[in-house]
Formats: C-alpha cells, sequence, structure tokens
C-alpha cells in the first residue's frame, strides 16, 4: 500500500473529496483554486491510478460517484479532515462575546421540540448568536453538510448511519394524537373505524409508519394527507382526525393545544434521536460547544453515558 501512495498525487486525493462534494468539475477546481482543463487533466490520472474506473460519471444532477469513487472520496475527505485538525491551531470562542450564526438542519419536529429550550440556553450563555433552521430532505442534507452550508443536522436520519460524527440524544415511540376529550383508551377496532390524518414527510425516516402497518395488514381510513406535522396537529384539534406522530412532538402540541395522546393500538417501531456533523466540522470549537449544549439539555440515558460515534476513518 505505501508503494501504491508513492506513486499517487495525493493532491488528487484533494480532487476526488471536492468532486464528490460540489458535484461538478468546475465548482471543485474553483475550491481547488485551479483550472477546469486543469481539475480534468487530474480526474483522468486518478482514473488511471485506480485501474481505469472513471470513478465519476456525468448525471442529470452532475457527476456522479462510482461506488469506487464513493470509497476513494469519502475516506480522502475524512483523512484531510483529520490532517487539517491536527495541524490547524484550535480557534478560540468565547460564548459571551460571539456574534455567530448557527445553521440546523431539522424538521417542523425539531423545531417545536428543540428551540424552545435552545434559544433560552442561548440566550444566556450566548446572547450574541443566531439561529437559522433549514428544512432539506435526507438526500440534500450530506451535501449541505459537507459544504459547511449546515453546522448540525438534528432527527431521525437514517440514511446518515455512516460517514458521519453522530451522537444519539433520545428514543422516541409514536402515539395517536387526537382532539382533547374524555380520557379513554383507543382499542384497534375504534383506530381502523376512525378518520385518519397521514403525515408525507420525504425529509425524514417517518414512512417506517407506514411501512410497519402494512406489514401488518393494517388499513387505515386515510381522509386527508398534509405535508408537515406542525400543520397536522393543529387539524388535529379542529377536527375529529387521528393522528400517529411521535410522542414528543404530542407532549409539545398539549401544552398549548386542546390535543390529547394515547397509545397506538398496533405495533409500531420505535426509533432514536440523533445529532450529525461533518468531519470538516469536527474541531469547530462554536460548532463543538453548540453540540455539548444541546446534548446537554436534550441527551436522555444511556446517550448521556455513551460515546459520540467516530467518522470513519478517524484516529482518535
Amino acid at each position: 500500500m505505501s508503494a501504491l501512495l508513492d506513486a499517487l498525487d495525493l493532491n488528487l486525493l484533494r480532487l476526488a473529496a471536492a468532486l464528490h462534494e460540489t458535484g461538478s468539475v468546475t465548482a471543485a477546481a474553483r475550491r481547488l483554486g485551479i483550472g477546469q482543463a486543469a481539475a480534468s487533466n487530474a480526474l483522468a490520472r486518478l482514473r488511471r491510478a485506480c485501474g481505469g474506473d472513471p470513478l465519476f460519471l456525468r448525471g442529470a444532477q452532475g457527476m456522479v460517484a462510482t461506488p469506487q469513487g464513493e470509497r476513494i472520496a469519502r475516506a480522502a475527505g475524512t483523512a484531510l479532515a483529520a490532517v487539517a485538525e491536527s495541524i490547524a491551531a484550535p480557534a478560540a470562542f468565547e460564548p459571551a462575546t460571539t456574534t455567530r450564526r448557527f445553521t440546523l438542519r431539522m424538521t417542523d419536529i425539531g423545531e417545536l421540540v428543540f428551540l424552545p429550550t435552545l434559544l433560552d440556553e442561548l440566550q444566556a450563555h450566548a446572547p450574541g448568536t443566531t439561529l437559522r433552521t433549514v428544512a432539506l430532505s435526507s438526500g440534500d442534507t450530506p451535501a449541505a453538510l459537507a459544504r459547511g452550508e449546515v453546522d448540525l443536522a438534528i432527527g431521525f436520519l437514517p440514511e446518515l448511519r455512516e460517514g458521519w460524527y453522530q451522537q444519539r440524544l433520545f428514543e422516541q415511540r409514536y402515539v395517536v394524537l387526537r382532539r382533547a376529550g374524555p380520557s379513554r383508551t383507543l382499542t384497534r377496532a375504534a383506530f381502523l373505524k376512525a378518520r385518519h390524518l397521514a403525515i408525507e414527510s420525504p425529509g425524514t425516516g417517518h414512512r417506517i409508519v407506514e411501512r410497519a402497518l402494512r406489514a401488518q395488514g393494517v388499513r387505515r381510513r386515510i381522509v386527508l394527507q398534509v405535508p408537515d406535522f406542525l400543520a397536522a396537529v393543529m387539524l388535529v384539534a379542529r377536527t375529529d382526525l387521528l393522528c400517529t406522530v411521535p410522542a414528543k412532538l404530542a407532549q409539545a402540541a398539549a401544552e398549548s393545544l386542546p390535543v390529547q395522546s394515547v397509545a397506538v393500538p398496533v405495533e409500531l417501531p420505535g426509533f432514536a434521536i440523533h445529532q450529525y456533523w461533518h468531519p470538516r466540522a469536527h474541531p469547530d470549537a462554536a460548532v463543538r460547544w453548540l453540540r455539548e449544549r444541546i446534548a446537554e439539555r436534550f441527551a436522555e440515558p444511556p446517550a448521556t453515558r455513551g460515546r459520540t460515534r467516530r467518522a470513519p476513518g478517524d484516529p482518535r
């Protein structure tokens, strides 16, 4: 392996990482400070060094990595981030005086569950900071993290299992949300007979609900579908519709709306909420401080006793 690396210009690995993150030879060349022709020539050299595999192919949305290109680019990005972290002097971060703006990728559920507490935390310890949230699909989230457009992604994102730093915050279960009324158990027969509101949330992992119900042969009477959870809880408060939602969302909604939650009378899987970040953000003192505040306020056992999961290639 050492002989192979001796014969390889390591700048080619920088190109692979940049091309994977940007999906464009032009953008990768701009990031590396070289011309487009030089970038194209470097890609040709890297292809030859990798036995002729094309590594990146043109697609409708830009350059798409082959399986070998994906492996090389991810490994190169992780290694380069580790090198940068080891040689860079740590930047000082003073929460009390910073004016840093943090960008978080989260759904409307996350906004309702996390933001009130997080805003209070920042006001107390870093009053000059501002928060920005963005709603991205699971497909767009990795690129936004890699480009530094998003500091942290928080939520149920099973697509980010590998290649990212991540920390588990808490486990969640599903409940049925309904308009407030007499407290009574929801039977399976009543669940199947009731009118339901379903949520289409393509940027999250919540499609496991529909998969689990189909696997059990459970067919709900869905009369309305909406694209977000906040609209759903508002509608539940004003109609007779039932809606299957995460328990923390139901709890937050019940604090300000006339709704109540009951146990789901069918089997549904639980899931875990994590915070995710790119290796390039790992040494950022400001992002590290924010991650620690989030973990302190929201992590539940055993997460508080656990360790951060390292990104592949992190030697520590």
